[in-house]
């Protein structure tokens, strides 16, 4: 009986033994996992994603505007009706006065004019306007009439510019060129030029307004 007792106790000593190598504070010496890293952001993809910034286009540099070209056109076409005015007022206001100084409005040149030519119609937006012509001859033997039209009225001549032979030969200090301007008191309106002349090297007209207003 006694053996049996002594059996048992050695039994239970050693289930105690095993169960305590088993226990939870056996794992306290096990080596924890490493965590996985982490993928590497670069700093465009931290601000803007994983696409890249667009690049936005350099803003257009504005041009200045060169004065108006008035063309010239065959002299037949004005059977056509007068284009429409861009702008609309047609009389001088009331108490206006206008500044001494003239700018550059339009122009029209052409080399080796031939014997008659036209320009197409243009508008002038002022009371009055000066008109300079500009020519330099080929020979000894020129001439040259221009006249100024209302395209509504192609019967009224507005302005009559005539040189003959003498007169552009005769040019003053500048004997090479001819060169006169004219003031038209006349605006609000449309208007063309009919051209004829005999050997001329160059033609330039030049169209001058008023710079401004002073009401």
């Amino acid at each position: 009986m006694q053996g049996r007792n002594i059996l048992l106790l050695i039994l239970i000593t050693a289930a105690v033994i095993v169960s305590g190598c088993t226990s939870p504070e056996a794992d306290g010496d096990a080596q924890p996992l490493s965590p996985t890293p982490a993928p590497e952001v670069t700093e465009g993809e931290a601000v803007g994603g994983s696409l890249p910034a667009p690049t936005l286009p350099a803003p257009a540099r504005q041009e200045a505007v060169p004065p108006y070209k008035v063309g010239f056109v065959d002299p037949a076409t004005y059977h056509v009706p007068t284009p429409t005015p861009t702008i609309a007022l047609r009389r001088p206001p009331d108490d206006v006065r206008v500044s001494e100084r003239m700018v550059e409005y339009a122009t029209a040149t052409v080399d080796r004019p031939p014997r008659v030519l036209a320009t197409e119609v243009y508008h002038i937006p002022f009371p009055y306007w000066d008109l300079t012509v500009e020519m330099t001859p080929t020979n000894e033997y020129p001439w040259f009439v221009m006249e100024v039209r209302d395209p509504e009225d192609p019967n009224r001549v507005i302005k009559t510019i005539r040189y003959s032979r003498h007169d552009i030969l005769s040019a003053g200090e500048d004997s090479e060129k001819k060169k006169e301007t004219f003031t038209i008191r006349e605006g609000y309106g449309d208007y063309y030029f009919i051209i004829r002349s005999e050997s001329l090297k160059s033609l330039t007209i030049i169209i001058e307004v008023p710079e401004k207003y002073l009401v």
